[in-house]
């Protein structure tokens, strides 16, 4: 018997105060979603605030992206930006783009007071993939970014709205939000891009006439004034090649192919004389790019499968052992030798991950940036190592560090170990899908 109250009075009292928690929670999860378009959002944000909505639009991701959109008018200001609920990490972070909504393991994301769960299931499993499966570089060694993606997604999606009227989500806190609860259509449509496949790149530099120069600098879309890609298909004409400049990649570089084996580069600039119009500069050139493949990509009706791992590796007793054996000399690679910390940081990472072997990957670059300062002023350096497959299916990266507080004297960061302090793999592969 409890002071002053019977156990069965007691446990009375504790369920009938649960009574309208549970009813809420059964009331929100038996609330029927509002049919919504991206633009009944993006205009009328307050009316849809905290509510369960679904909609469908084309999904655009990239390293400032994540946002959801459909031709329907009239568009507001802010973006609905996407994030999942549950405990699962958008996309972003195959980019090195963190989270806006802080995820702990086995625990429903809150936002704003509510906790949104996720239905785990293969329409996830693939709107996550798909949305992120991406190529890695472009077939002539050029850096990537959502212009390499391989599928285009349109999908359906259940979530919780949230206004950003009175402060926004996302990238610089550019919109409105949508938490997804649950994908319950994907459409994924391959682009061009080509999936795997090695390539030999040749390229080929015309420097037209003054003649020439002046005719285009007279094309209204030859200028920077205007978009310059409109005028690669007059200069193309020169190797004989019929180009639409509507045809090309999306993408802010110069023109590409959808496929990515063809690419034309304007280098030169432009000059203004009193009383002349804008001109190109006599210097200007054109240069056309072809690559071809030595070994053929993939078949484009494979399905593109990209796994990424992430990992931190910064232990303190780890890195002062690392320094011991340098101050010792018996591994004084370690403070020049990027690469070699790089990999072996990475095998340590695949174990962990408990993967078979390391991938077939080639070194592609290993960058120290400049020295700098840390919070208590001691001079440290950053750093990373990147390796490809032949394929540009695989890529590792491998951040590192030359540690402030490791130095023994002003001068000495030369002799202060490389520390590994992460490691991120993507790998892809493709898998035959019956027709």
């Amino acid at each position: 018997m409890m002071r002053g109250i019977s156990l069965r009075a007691f446990c009375l009292i504790v369920f009938l105060g649960a009574i309208p928690a549970a009813s809420a929670e059964n009331k929100r999860s038996a609330e029927p979603p509002l049919q919504v378009t991206t633009c009944q959002l993006e205009t009328h944000p307050s009316a849809y605030d905290h509510k369960l909505v679904e909609v469908r639009g084309r999904v655009y991701f990239g390293k400032f992206d994540f946002v959801i959109d459909s031709t329907c008018t009239p568009h507001g200001q802010s973006r609905v930006w996407l994030d999942l609920g549950g405990d699962v990490q958008a996309p972003g972070e195959y980019w090195g783009v963190a989270s806006f909504l802080p995820k702990h393991k086995g625990v429903d994301v809150q936002v704003k007071g509510l906790s949104i769960p996720l239905v785990h299931d293969a329409l996830l499993d693939k709107f996550v993939n798909d949305v992120g499966a991406t190529r890695f570089r472009k077939p002539n060694g050029d850096g990537c970014g959502s212009e390499c993606l391989f599928y285009d997604v349109t999908a359906t999606l259940r979530g919780r709205f949230f206004s950003g009227t009175k402060g926004g989500f996302g990238m610089e806190e550019c919109c409105h939000l949508l938490v997804i609860e649950r994908v319950l259509r994907v459409s994924s449509k391959r682009t061009g891009v080509p999936t795997g496949g090695e390539f030999q790149c040749t390229s080929d530099r015309w420097q037209p006439s003054a003649e020439e120069l002046k005719a285009f600098s007279a094309i209204p879309g030859c200028s920077l004034r205007d978009d310059f890609k409109n005028c690669y298909a007059v200069l193309a004409k020169h190797w004989g090649d019929k180009i639409k400049a509507e045809k090309g990649l999306d993408y802010p570089g110069p023109w590409m192919s959808h496929d990515m084996t063809v690419s034309y580069k304007f280098a030169g600039g432009f000059i203004q004389e009193t009383g002349h119009p804008i001109g190109m500069k006599p210097s200007s050139s054109v240069i056309r790019e072809v690559c071809r493949p030595v070994s053929p990509p993939k078949p484009a009706s494979d399905h593109v499968y990209c796994d990424f791992y992430r990992t931190g590796l910064e232990d303190t007793n780890t890195t002062l052992s690392q320094q011991k054996a340098v101050d010792e000399v018996r591994e004084i690679w370690r403070t020049s030798d990027m690469a070699q910390v790089g990999w072996l940081a990475y095998e340590d990472a695949i174990r962990q991950w408990k993967l078979a072997t390391p991938g077939a990957v080639k070194l592609s670059k290993c960058e120290p940036w400049p020295a700098g300062a840390d919070g208590a002023g001691n001079e440290q350096q950053w750093g990373y190592c990147t390796w490809f497959a032949r394929d540009d299916l695989q890529q590792v990266t491998v951040l590192l560090h030359k540690i402030g507080y490791l130095k023994k004297s002003a001068d000495q960061l030369q002799n202060v170990p490389w520390v590994a302090t992460g490691v991120e793999a993507n790998l892809c592969h493709t898998v035959s899908e019956p027709r």
